[in-house]
């Protein structure tokens, strides 16, 4: 009996031995889930595309020529949009009066790319009366014309906001300042009249000569061989009228 109840001991010993842990470790579902996660986040990362931040750097076409730099001797052989500046280089002309407030009263002759001064002498180099060649100055800026063809005797090498004047063979303002009368100081090699005649005309900023001045005054002797007849074309400033009255608006009366 004793054997037996010996025998049920041990049976019963290996049995709780091979049973389930008394004391499993805990298991978190929310903790394994995190843990899932961010392994998957982790892999995701590696593998995230980064977008290309490099700018476009293709040139916007404005229809103009880029031909900024390349040498030259008149402003048609730069293309559109593009003028002939002291050097003999290629630069960036007007598209806008926005682009012309180096001197006030200057417009942008959009054919021509040009600042200028589009009321003197009968709006002589407004997109309507200029639209091909060049614009360019009477002696001493007395007076503007517009040449169809251009030409580097005539247009010469200027900046924009300037003006050629072949008499003068060089460059000047494009108008004339009727604030700090630049005038005589246009005209300093003037004999007759003298440099201290001349004065910013106003509303047409190009230079003429005084009359209430004296030395200036219209009673000046008339040389008759040279003289201007009333009707005909003349040069503000610079031609002497036989009637005796001063150039207007490139006519003498």
């Amino acid at each position: 009996m004793k054997k037996m109840f010996f025998v049920l001991v041990a049976a019963l010993f290996v049995f709780v031995a091979c049973g389930d842990d008394p004391n499993p470790v805990p298991v978190n579902p929310d903790t394994e889930a995190q843990e899932e996660d961010e392994d998957t986040a982790t892999v995701d990362e590696d593998t995230v595309e980064v977008p290309d931040e490099t700018p476009d750097e293709t040139p916007v076409d404005d229809g103009c020529a880029q031909t900024e730099g390349l040498a030259c001797t008149t402003d048609t052989e730069c293309g559109n949009c593009m003028i002939c500046v002291t050097g003999g280089k290629c630069a960036k002309g007007c598209k806008s009066d926005d682009d012309c407030t180096m001197l006030p009263g200057l417009h942008c002759n959009t054919k021509l790319a040009r600042c200028v001064n589009i009321y003197a002498s009968s709006k002589a180099c407004s997109d309507a009366s200029c639209p091909t060649g060049c614009c360019y100055a009477d002696k001493g800026l007395s007076g503007l014309k517009c040449a169809k063809e251009a030409s580097p005797a005539t247009c010469g090498l200027c900046q924009n906001g300037e003006v050629y004047s072949p008499e003068d063979s060089k460059c000047l303002p494009a108008a004339c300042s009727s604030t700090t009368d630049n005038c005589p100081t246009l005209n300093a090699g003037s004999t007759k009249p003298e440099p201290k005649c001349f004065e910013c005309k106003s509303g047409e900023l190009v230079c003429s000569a005084k009359t209430s001045t004296s030395g200036c005054s219209a009673g000046t002797v008339i040389n008759a061989a040279q003289c201007v007849p009333a009707g005909q074309q003349c040069v503000e400033g610079v031609s002497e009228c036989c009637s005796g009255m001063p150039c207007v608006q490139g006519y003498c009366y």
